[in-house]
């Protein structure tokens, strides 16, 4: 009789527990509705790193498009179709809310509302970005924090065949970015010009992505992609080798690919005879 009391009054076992995390996320912020645009691009840029892409979440920003419709049950088989997962919409108005619903697309809820609309930049006079950090909605972003969400595609990227062109004032694009606070897990930093230096650790779930070379002068955890542009000079420099995956121009080793002697210990990542190659610093 004991027993069963005692049985009777013990709880259920619970299926599932929800949680209020943020999983790191690529933002994928949209200045045009066209799909055929949107996919040729993408097939750029998923051609110079193919494995970073594969089964990518992606978070749709849809704040530059304003009011203008979008078909984003197109725009998610075309994801689906290069193997990445659209997850769900930011800034949506409420005809965009109704049709990310309708494509079986989340509406991400954020603090973070849509920015006044602006007139658009004349033809030809378009800003060239520059260094850029992203994050998901509401992370804590850092060093290279709050300036971090000027229009970028998280990663923010420009077309292999995009010359870099001066700003408005006539300066020069902005190169190389140094960051001196810790990247947290789901910090997305992107630099376009010059050499990515980060003098605290790179957390695990973190990627720093540059056009030239990425020095981590403490232990590097998430992953770096140097060379984004196809420069298979770049290479990737850190105090602790503990990557989640590392790639040059194209060129990658995941985790489990790079060899015990180097894990934890000073490297350079570079590229030879078209691979890439550990040497101790």
């Amino acid at each position: 009789m004991v027993s069963g009391r005692r049985g009777e009054k013990r709880q259920e076992q619970q299926a599932f527990a929800l949680k209020g995390t943020m999983p790191a996320m690529t933002m994928l912020c949209l200045r045009t509705a066209d799909v055929s645009a949107i996919e040729r691009q993408l097939e750029g840029h998923i051609s110079q790193m193919p494995h970073f892409f594969l089964h990518l979440p992606i978070l749709l920003d849809l704040d530059a498009l304003g009011d203008e419709p979008v078909d984003l049950g197109a725009l998610a088989g075309l994801l689906r179709k290069h193997n990445l997962v659209p997850i769900a919409v930011r800034n949506p108005t409420d005809a965009q809310r109704e049709r990310a619903v309708a494509a079986g697309l989340g509406v991400l809820r954020t603090p973070l509302t849509r920015s006044p609309r602006k007139d658009a930049p004349a033809e030809g006079n378009t800003p060239t970005p520059g260094p850029v950090a992203v994050g998901p909605a509401g992370a804590d972003r850092g060093a290279a924090g709050a300036a971090a969400d000027r229009g970028a595609a998280g990663p923010a990227r420009r077309s292999r065949d995009a010359a870099p062109a001066p700003d408005a004032a006539g300066e020069p694009p902005p190169a190389g970015l140094t960051v001196r606070q810790p990247v947290r897990s789901g910090q997305v930093i992107y630099v376009p010009h010059g050499d990515l230096v980060v003098l605290s650790p790179v957390s695990s779930g973190a990627e720093l992505i540059a056009n030239d070379n990425i020095h981590v002068y403490a232990p590097l955890r998430g992953r770096a992609m140097a060379g984004a542009h196809n420069n298979a000079d770049a290479s990737i420099f850190c105090m602790s080798l503990e990557a989640e995956f590392v790639s040059i121009a194209g060129r990658y080793l995941m985790a489990d690919e790079i060899p015990d002697e180097h894990r934890g210990k000073p490297a350079r990542i570079s590229v030879q005879n078209d691979g890439l190659v550990i040497t101790r610093l």
